[in-house]
């Protein structure tokens, strides 16, 4: 594949992981909290509103380095969304009040909403930086995206998985589009390169410890059922 046609995957990917992550999250908080209309109009509002926090952040000296900056981010989203369901599990699970694993929940859907905003924002400038493809194929790919997660989420991962299983799914997902990011190295100077490549082996390391606990993500769902039930 052409760096630029990585490009477009990545974006694909990137916007199909993080709205899947909000959808998993609009679930659990339906399951801990009951009245699933009001779970999922709250997460896809504070989602949308965070994307465009995290699109006037990305300024200045955060995008300086956009890959750097870019691979920062997708650990950050693979670590918060992939682990998302376990944290709430664990809130649950030590007795904290409905109002405290309210505000913790509803600040993971905006941290995940503005880094989302701001990745958009620094794959737009990686782009410009390279050969200036137009804003609107990355725009283009990125709503693909989102709109394929959210039928992806309804039809199959869902029913088939169920939400631990997709959360480590898809934050797998979004380990492996970080390290695609490889692809791009032509575009980083010899000032970054050291923490390019230090970045990467980072993101590697959270692919592979994501990717285990897909693996046993049966065993680990087993063990938070029955936590509930001792």
């Amino acid at each position: 594949m052409k760096r630029n046609n990585i490009l477009y995957f990545i974006t694909f990917v990137l916007a199909f992981c993080s709205i899947v992550y909000e959808l998993v999250l609009a679930q659990s908080l339906a399951a801990f909290l009951e009245n699933t209309v009001l779970r999922y109009s709250v997460t896809i509002g504070l989602y949308m509103f965070s994307m465009g926090i995290g699109a006037l952040m990305a300024e200045g000296r955060l995008t300086k380095h956009p890959i750097l900056s870019l691979l920062r981010v997708e650990i950050l989203l693979t670590v918060i969304g992939g682990f998302a369901v376990i944290f709430l599990h664990v809130m649950d699970i030590f007795d904290f009040s409905r109002l405290l694993f309210s505000i913790f929940a509803h600040t993971l859907i905006i941290v995940i909403g503005i880094l989302t905003g701001f990745e958009i924002s620094l794959l737009i400038k990686i782009r410009k930086d390279g050969q200036g493809h137009p804003v609107n194929c990355n725009v283009s790919f990125d709503y693909t995206g989102a709109f394929i997660g959210t039928i992806a989420f309804a039809f199959f991962f869902y029913p088939q998985f169920g939400l631990m299983t997709t959360a480590f799914s898809v934050g797998f997902l979004n380990a492996f589009a970080g390290l695609l990011l490889f692809s791009q190295r032509d575009k980083i100077t010899v000032e970054i390169e050291k923490p390019f490549y230090s970045l990467l082996y980072v993101q590697a390391f959270w692919l592979t410890v994501i990717g285990t606990c897909l693996i046993f993500s049966p065993e680990i769902s087993h063990y938070f059922i029955q936590s509930y039930l001792i």
